[in-house]
């Protein structure tokens, strides 16, 4: 029994390595969207909670290093709205966290994720 054990948090390991690199790279090519990717993986198998947390954390490393390439092209009339809906947005979504189930939150996710690839969908 033990030794099932640690391979499932080997497999959760591998998983949680993957769900970083792929959205690290979809960020590093769009831009964005590293929440959402790594969301996508991580709430398999962490709660909300943990995988909110992590995406704050490793969202601000790497839009971090994004951020302070472009930091003389930064204009903060153009960042206000933003910050607004963040200052808004951020404590609603803290809130409702506490009232999502795991299973909910990822369909909801891989909606958004489908939709969005529909909605930005152009054909060759």
């Amino acid at each position: 029994m033990g030794c099932a054990m640690a391979e499932l948090q080997t497999f959760d390991l591998i998983l949680f390595a993957a769900g970083t690199f792929a959205a690290a790279l979809v960020t590093g090519v769009a831009g964005f969207a590293f929440g959402i990717v790594a969301a996508a993986i991580w709430l398999h198998f962490l709660s909300p909670a943990h995988a909110t947390a992590l995406i704050v954390a490793y969202g601000l490393i790497v839009q971090g290093i994004s951020v302070w390439k472009l930091r003389r092209s930064l204009k903060l009339a153009r960042l206000l709205p933003f910050l607004l809906g963040a200052v808004i947005g951020v404590p609603i979504g803290v809130e409702l966290l506490h009232w999502t189930s795991p299973a909910t939150l990822r369909i909801s996710i891989g909606v958004v994720l489908i939709l969005f690839s529909l909605y930005n969908f152009q054909p060759l």
